[in-house]
């Protein structure tokens, strides 16, 4: 029996194609997660410290039947945040042209999404939001408040926050081996961090907030680095995560 209860442990705890193992954190206990980021090049993101895995959004604990599984790291320099996230789903949907503007890539792709509110109180009071999915198509935009704003264009559509904010993103994305998934790096800019008083960066010791969302299927099959624990949608930036400079 110790033998089978062992053998299964490490059977759940890996990949689905093998690889390191998929960390299963449980953040139920409603802390909110910190993350030291080193400074440090986009190239060195495989040695800076993990987000340590995701969990559901809604309860803060693993959900091992979801195909976004996933864990990532955040570094910066003078150019900018840089984050590197690997999915390991096997077989993601990225139905868009990368060159397309502002696909809605929560609604058909599987997905990659930043959170970021350059400050340390998660008031909602001006954030960022980058989605990427598997080909490196992006949608971006910038909010003022709260799901604020959302206007409807002439031609119908709804506009969600100010999506003529165009950050000139670097983005990668490639395969992992062994038929894991695949990994998104992207670096933003401080030049393109812009609330509408100048570029932010964070000084050393700055405290900024911050989330990571893995999603596919319409977002129905989502995970968190930090639970939104039915406080709101994956706005609320008052239950995102810390990102320590």
């Amino acid at each position: 029996m110790r033998a089978f209860t062992l053998l299964t442990a490490v059977l759940l705890g890996c990949g689905r194609s093998g690889g390191p193992p998929v960390p299963r954190p449980d953040r139920s206990d409603g802390a909110l997660p910190t993350l030291r980021v080193p400074r440090c090049g986009r190239a060195s993101l495989g040695s800076a410290p993990r987000l340590g895995g995701l969990v559901d959004p809604g309860t803060g604990r693993p959900r091992p039947g979801s195909n976004v599984q996933g864990d990532g790291s955040f570094c910066y320099d003078d150019e900018g945040l840089h984050l590197g996230v690997d999915v390991y789903d096997p077989r993601p949907e990225a139905p868009f042209d990368p060159a397309s503007l502002d696909p809605h890539i929560w609604e058909r792709s599987t997905g990659v999404e930043l959170m970021l509110e350059p400050h340390a109180e998660g008031l909602n009071q001006g954030y960022f939001e980058l989605q990427v999915d598997r080909r490196g198509a992006v949608w971006s935009t910038r909010f003022d408040g709260y799901n604020r704003p959302i206007s409807r264009g002439a031609d119908g559509q709804l506009r969600f926050g100010h999506q003529d904010w165009q950050p000139a993103l670097s983005v990668q994305t490639r395969d992992l081996a062994g038929g894991r998934g695949f990994r998104v790096e992207l670096t933003v800019r401080w030049a393109d961090l812009d609330l509408g008083a100048g570029p932010l960066r964070p000084s050393p010791g700055a405290v900024w907030r911050a989330n990571v969302y893995t999603f596919r299927d319409g977002q129905r099959d989502s995970l968190a680095w930090s639970p939104i624990l039915g406080q709101g949608n994956f706005h609320r930036a008052s239950r995102w995560g810390r990102l320590q400079f």
